[in-house]
């Protein structure tokens, strides 16, 4: 398994963090109560984010929110679907088995991956590791490419938004 002392130094820069209009609440750096969570790739190519969560995202006492952890699965997966294949995705299915509670202000590491494609949805895996390498989260994700015409009308982007971004879209994954 991957440990937060396996990724590499360098945080990939998400390139639509440039763009004003997006304000994902899981990996922006402008939405003020979002995850903005950093990626890094590992030396085995899958992609982690390393995580410590506040307070502000628990339920019970001490532990994040159910939620919130399926958001973490969900961004890692999708940026990582939209870091290989240069697209963006929604979500079509998501599926967690929390085998071990989160605790605020421990130290997490979810690692997404690819792990198939075929009839026009992008497969994906992930997992959330915590401190001493235990296996808290696993997680499958099913994901529809996004098309120009759908991100235009459902994101209410204007002209010069939709120039802006519009090359994350209509991308084959070969099908349709």
């Amino acid at each position: 398994m991957s440990t937060p002392a396996h990724t590499t130094d360098e945080t990939i820069e998400l390139p639509w963090h440039a763009e004003p209009s997006f304000n994902c609440f899981g990996c922006s750096p402008r939405n003020p109560i979002g995850l903005k969570l950093s990626l890094k790739q590992l030396p085995n190519g899958d992609y982690a984010a390393e995580t410590t969560f506040s307070e502000n995202y628990a339920s019970y006492p001490g532990i994040v929110h159910g939620g919130i952890v399926n958001v973490l699965v969900d961004e890692v997966m999708g940026d990582a679907l939209a870091l290989v294949h240069g697209l963006l995705a929604f979500s079509v299915t998501l599926r967690t088995k929390m085998l071990l509670p989160l605790r605020v202000g421990e130290p997490y590491l979810t690692v997404a991956r690819i792990s198939g494609r075929g009839n026009g949805v992008l497969r994906t895996e992930a997992e959330i590791i915590g401190p001493g390498d235990e296996l808290h989260v696993m997680a499958t994700g099913t994901y529809q490419p996004i098309r120009s015409e759908q991100a235009k009308a459902l994101m209410e982007l204007d002209d010069a938004a939709f120039g802006r971004v519009r090359h994350y879209f209509d991308h084959g994954t070969g099908e349709s």
